[in-house]
């Protein structure tokens, strides 16, 4: 009797090591990697580039999403949309010592969808590698995901039926709006283990907007910054009132207050949008546009574009000191700083001051994908994509920064200007990180500036690069 009871034993778990065979599953185990340094400052964060202590570490180019099967993008079997680190000087050079951290695709359809690092985690989003019956691949659930900086630890923190979500990471929490449901939640990062199909804690019901604020540095140990904080909106409750009410929270969604509401303003009530935030010396400021109503008619009457910057983490609200920017509805915007200005962007670039200066206004000049202000200078994509430069004294031409037509990737996501370099996804065969240092951008010569690659080569690239250059040798 015990012969059968061992046999029947060794049967079940060889049907199962057949069943874990047929339907095989991902796996997040990997060998750690050296190097790295948990305590080091962070910089850059929340975009395709971050520093941490000696290491770069980028999103290696642009797959698109891998829909031939999940397994394309199972962990492990990704080089290019990776995370890949790259020594770095304090000069700004990098080596040749290319490694890859997290080799899962990094993308969505998200207005923000670059990582962040927080001590000794790795924070990105990746699209579902999971496949129906059908074998068809569920991209359209994302999955928010950590991993270590030594390649190990990997995590889902949580599962979301919804690419293009608003969403922010912090070195607590995870904080997004579920849009199908109207609710902001707050995901506990200090957790040890994550229930993935948990939305988190509710900070807000019935939300119409959230407004993040990119925080591009972190301290290991530093206080929580003002940048961290949440905005939102929610509509009036009472009825026939199409006025809103703006919020603020930290990022655990709690110490709550509100900003403006119904009691806010003596001459009439408003609807406030949130066109950008800013924050300097640990001050938040808001750009925002007002929108009249009167009694009980919902046709609303836009009476112009503000700006308010808080004093302190008690963000105590005076109507008496905000300041009108425009009478219009300036619905793009890059603030400099609340003491320097504004840039409205798109066509018909212009300045608004908070100090009363005039408006400085530059023409026909289109700014709609303006990427830094450095030395007086703007630097933007033109339709083409390809980077262009005008000096903001109002004396010179627009120039492009090379002539040899290299674009910027747009559909994916921006460029971002960091430390002295633009780094970008070279729009090409191949779609890989690449970088233009600013200071080989002349002004008045219109110099070229050289296009450098950052990334390591897929094996299938690499081939067909090769196999490209060799076919370019046999036709000179």
């Amino acid at each position: 009797m015990r012969k059968k009871v061992i046999l029947a034993i060794v049967a079940i778990a060889l049907l199962a090591c057949v069943l874990l065979a047929t339907f095989a599953c991902e796996s997040y185990k990997a060998d750690a990697i050296s190097g790295g340094d948990p305590n080091a400052t962070v910089e850059s964060n929340g975009g395709l580039v971050v520093k941490q202590g000696g290491y770069l570490y980028f999103v290696n180019g642009y797959s698109g999403y891998l829909t031939d099967s999940g397994k394309q993008n199972w962990f492990g079997n990704v080089t290019k949309g990776a995370i890949v680190r790259v020594s770095y000087a304090e000069d700004g050079t990098i080596g040749d010592d290319y490694t890859i951290v997290v080799p899962k695709s990094v993308m969505a359809d998200s207005e923000n969808v670059g990582f962040s690092i927080y001590g000794e985690w790795i924070y990105y989003v990746s699209p579902s590698a999971e496949e129906d019956r059908s074998g068809t691949v569920q991209t359209s659930t994302l999955q928010f995901m950590r991993t270590k900086i030594d390649g190990t630890g990997t995590q889902v923190i949580l599962n979301i039926e919804d690419t293009d979500v608003k969403y922010h990471y912090t070195s607590s929490a995870l904080i997004y709006l579920d849009s199908s449901e109207n609710k902001l939640y707050s995901k506990d990062l200090a957790v040890k283990k994550f229930k993935e199909d948990k939305p988190g804690d509710l900070i807000d019901e019935d939300v119409t907007a959230v407004y993040f604020t990119k925080n591009e540095e972190y301290t290991p140990g530093a206080a929580t910054s003002v940048a961290d904080y949440v905005l939102y909106t929610k509509n009036s409750e009472k009825e026939y009132e199409y006025s809103n009410i703006l919020y603020v929270c930290d990022p655990r969604g709690e110490n709550k207050k509100t900003l403006i509401d119904e009691e806010t303003y003596s001459d009439t009530t408003y609807n406030i949008s949130i066109v950008a935030t800013s924050v300097t010396d640990e001050k938040l400021a808001i750009y925002y546009t007002k929108t009249s109503y009167i009694g009980t008619s919902s046709s609303g009457t836009v009476v112009g574009t503000y700006a308010y910057e808080f004093q302190d983490k008690n963000f105590s609200f005076l109507a008496s000191k905000e300041v009108r920017l425009s009478t219009e509805e300036l619905s793009e915007l890059y603030p400099i700083s609340y003491a320097e200005g504004v840039v409205k962007t798109g066509s018909n670039a212009r300045i608004y001051y908070t100090d009363g200066r005039a408006v400085k206004s530059y023409g026909s000049l289109n700014l709609s994908t303006l990427l830094c202000i450095e030395n007086d200078t703007f630097y933007f994509l033109n339709s083409d994509s390809i980077l262009m430069y005008f000096a903001m004294d109002n004396e010179s031409n627009v120039y492009k920064a090379y002539s040899t037509e290299e674009k910027f990737m747009t559909s994916f996501t921006g460029a971002e200007y960091f430390d002295g370099y633009f780094y970008f996804i070279l729009d090409d065969d191949y779609d890989y990180m690449a970088r233009i240092k600013l200071s080989e951008v002349d002004i008045h010569s219109g110099k070229d500036a050289t296009i450098t690659p950052v990334r390591l080569l897929s094996a299938d690239d690499k081939a067909k690069m090769e196999e490209a250059e060799a076919k370019a040798d046999s036709e000179k």
